[in-house]
């Protein structure tokens, strides 16, 4: 029982995982562009200090989901001898990178409002643009690290692990978009446009609905795989 009920636990935390994700980055409305000036960015903060606040906190929480998660593969990859302890480790030790960088991610918006919630507010507007560009420097971090998670889980994957084939090849579509992301996120300075800023939400929404569609169906299998009452009373 005691095993079963971590079974369900860790695929569950993908579910927590995405859920979270999604929580704290729609909490707050988005962020001013990249070559806005220094007051807009400070407005924005003060006048959704409270969201920001909720939403950097529900991020933390996100982080901790996804290195449940990110264990969790870990083993169920290390059972099949099929993968071999390379993707095992490649998929874990991936997943612990895109948790803390996820982690780290939500430090300059926490600290924009920390800030501004003090009596002294914010007056250098050079560090605003510093905290608030780090903000999209990190994300190109992040997905940086989540090429390796993707490519490793992807891998596994279309070894026939985890989940169909099907999910494998859409795994390595997801690695493409993130790659790409980091380019765009490092590169562009100023305001890049809606045509690249699909490749960043392209990058993000895919990246949580690959670990949203393993979670439910490792969840499934789970719960199929589960003895029925009686049996379950016997033992």
């Amino acid at each position: 029982m005691g095993n079963r009920l971590f079974e369900r636990l860790g695929a569950a935390s993908g579910l927590a995982f995405v859920v979270l994700s999604l929580l704290s980055a729609f909490i707050y409305p988005q962020q001013p562009r990249s070559d806005s000036p220094a007051a807009v960015t400070v407005a924005w903060v003060h006048n959704h200090r409270v969201a920001l606040q909720a939403g950097m906190i529900v991020a933390l929480f996100a982080a901790g989901a996804l290195l449940w998660f990110a264990a969790y593969l870990r083993d169920t990859l290390a059972d099949r001898a099929d993968n071999g302890p390379s993707l095992s480790t490649l998929v874990f030790g991936g997943g612990i990178a895109v948790a803390i960088m996820s982690a780290l991610a939500a430090m300059p918006t926490a600290l924009l409002a920390f800030m501004d919630a003090q009596p002294a507010g914010i007056s250098d507007p050079a560090l605003v643009r510093m905290l608030g560009d780090l903000n999209t420097v990190f994300f190109s971090a992040n997905s940086a690290m989540t090429v390796v998670f993707l490519l490793a889980l992807g891998l596994a994957m279309l070894r026939g692990a985890l989940a169909s084939t099907w999910l494998g090849w859409l795994t390595l579509v997801v690695v493409g978009f993130n790659g790409v992301a980091v380019w765009v996120g490092v590169t562009f300075s100023s305001y890049h446009g809606k045509a690249w800023n699909a490749v960043g939400w392209g990058a993000f929404i895919g990246f949580l609905a690959i670990i949203l569609i393993t979670s439910i169906s490792r969840l499934t299998r789970s719960a199929a795989a589960a003895p029925p009452p009686s049996m379950a009373a016997v033992s």
